[in-house]
């Protein structure tokens, strides 16, 4: 099946380095058109509906969420494109949405298109997409909650309620205060991304806390920590050093 595509991207020379790509190793995807801003890119997508967006984060003043906004859910498969490993990038991430890093590989290039392309994986939900909108602002507003992704829908946290998340393989349970537990389908690294580094720690390799949340530590090898629901949690001898070195800082 043949599909189309548009670049927004607020850079020429990008433009040109992934038009180029995309001309010598997919002939069989269509470019349409490239944009370098909110406003021309909202008209070019107008014009020419496409199948796939390669969509820079960052787009002069603007951003590309910005662009996704006022596209609402009439939008097509979105691939984002950035320069810069930041906040944006663990957001995409954490929303199990596509990203290329620039300069772009290739390889990474014919991954993201082929999996574009695969009907039964192309799914891009509205959650996804409200879920990093959501997150991305937060950030931009000193980070006060979290959309996290549940089996349901969305969840709403205050990032300073959070008492402790807990890994298990693909998933996290998130403990908060004064509420239910929340069990997301994202791992620990990729929450503990999300998160203000000076307020968390890792104690071990499947949990961290809120340093002002911890009631006490009970020496040990590694040790323990009681939580402020009164949860204890072992520390490994690996991370005690750390978790020693943020409890000087209180």
């Amino acid at each position: 099946m043949s599909l189309s595509a548009v670049i927004i991207d607020d850079e020429e020379d990008a433009q040109k380095a992934l038009s180029s790509l995309l001309k010598t190793n997919h002939s069989d995807l269509r470019l349409l058109g490239s944009a370098d801003g909110v406003s021309s890119g909202l008209d070019l997508i107008s014009r020419v509906a496409p199948d796939i967006m390669f969509l820079d984060v960052e787009l002069g003043t603007t951003t590309g969420f910005e662009l996704l906004e006022a596209l609402g859910e009439k939008r097509p498969y979105v691939i984002f494109t950035t320069a810069h490993v930041g906040y944006a990038v663990k957001a995409i991430r954490f929303s199990a949405l596509d990203f290329l890093l620039k300069p772009i590989d290739p390889v990474e290039l014919a991954t993201a298109i082929h999996k574009a392309m695969d009907s039964a994986r192309a799914e891009q939900t509205p959650l996804q997409f409200l879920s990093l909108q959501r997150n991305f602002a937060q950030k931009q507003a000193a980070q006060k909650r979290l959309a996290l992704p549940t089996m349901d829908g969305l969840v709403m946290a205050d990032v300073c309620d959070i008492l402790y998340c807990l890994g298990d393989g693909h998933y996290t349970t998130i403990a908060q205060l004064n509420r239910k537990p929340v069990v997301i389908s994202r791992n620990l690294g990729q929450l503990e991304d999300l998160l203000p580094q000076d307020d968390f720690v890792r104690i071990h390799h499947s949990h961290f806390v809120a340093v002002k949340h911890i009631i006490k530590y009970v020496r040990g090898e590694g040790g323990e920590v009681v939580m402020a629901d009164g949860a204890s949690l072992s520390v490994s001898k690996r991370k005690k050093q750390d978790l020693m070195d943020r409890l000087s800082k209180v």
